[in-house]
């Protein structure tokens, strides 16, 4: 990770979540970082101890931060942070922490001073989708190879849709399932369907944690490949949802930003609503209006 050392104090932001959520709070935090022209630290304590997901994710791209680790100094102790989080409604920023309050675009964001750190998900392209720097950042530090490569270099010359079934914790976990709910059948074969329809041999490309489910549950016309998860690491398998000219997404970061990275002009990407099933939980600045929703779970 390349450093950018100023005479200000940096922003730093606090790493939570897997590979989706990390590139929203980096592109969030390092997009006012550049507004102000000082540098980043991500604070990646708690992602390390915790060992959500993978970890330090960022750690694959070729990002403009420098990294607290558990072993540093800081002056935003996990104290100080637990505190900021419990009076967020009352009070903020509390110790220089600004507390995200809600999903919504945060109108206070700007106003935080250099020095500040950053504490929640901060899920809208409103916040960074400007930053043309963004681009040059949000690569892999080791080009693809092997069976991503082969991968690659298909999708590429075909009229391919990445597919991204996500299951997993969202099966398994009764937090995460009462939050967000399952894509139903339904929604895939309609998205299915409509891609179907507005495209020319169409080859879909299914990335999923449980693929035995997609092979018992869905029906594709045409070509299907399978990308398996064993042979490609997530940061691999981002980039290849990228790659492809049109998406399918589940109600997933990491599948949003498989999307959004998509670089094609003419992209068509369908996306699941509700994105939560928590009614409290407003998602209306999540998603692109250029996308296509599709009902999570009717059948009419």
């Amino acid at each position: 990770m390349s450093i950018k050392t100023t005479n200000t104090a940096p922003i730093y932001v606090r790493l939570m979540g897997g590979l989706g959520n990390q590139l929203f709070q980096y592109s969030t935090a390092r997009t006012l970082a550049d507004a102000r022209g000082t540098g980043l630290v991500l604070d990646a304590r708690y992602v390390v101890r915790k060992a959500q997901h993978t970890g330090l994710a960022l750690e694959a791209f070729d990002i403009r931060a420098s990294v607290l680790v558990e072993s540093s100094r800081s002056v935003f102790s996990e104290t100080k942070i637990k505190w900021a989080k419990w009076f967020k409604r009352y009070y903020r920023p509390m110790f220089n922490i600004f507390c995200e309050t809600s999903l919504g675009v945060d109108s206070q964001l700007e106003a935080q001073p250099n020095g500040s750190m950053l504490l929640g998900f901060w899920q809208s392209e409103q916040y960074f989708s400007n930053n043309k720097l963004l681009s040059k950042d949000l690569v892999l530090k080791q080009r693809l190879s092997g069976k991503a490569l082969e991968m690659s270099q298909s999708i590429q010359v075909e009229q391919s849709v990445a597919l991204h079934v996500r299951r997993g914790d969202y099966v398994n976990n009764a937090k995460a399932l009462k939050r967000y709910g399952l894509c139903s059948v339904d929604y895939y074969q309609k998205a299915i369907a409509y891609l179907s329809k507005h495209l020319t041999d169409p080859h879909f490309y299914v990335f999923s944690d449980d693929p035995k489910w997609v092979v018992e549950n869905l029906s594709m016309p045409g070509q299907c490949t399978f990308v398996s998860a064993k042979d490609i690491a997530p940061e691999q398998d981002l980039i290849l949802i990228s790659q492809c000219k049109h998406q399918i997404i589940a109600n997933s970061t990491f599948s949003w930003w498989g999307a959004w990275l998509n670089s094609h002009y003419d992209k068509i990407v369908v996306y699941p609503t509700p994105w939560f099933d928590e009614q409290t939980i407003s998602a209306k600045d999540l998603v692109p209006h250029s996308w296509h929703p599709i009902a999570k779970n009717s059948t009419a």
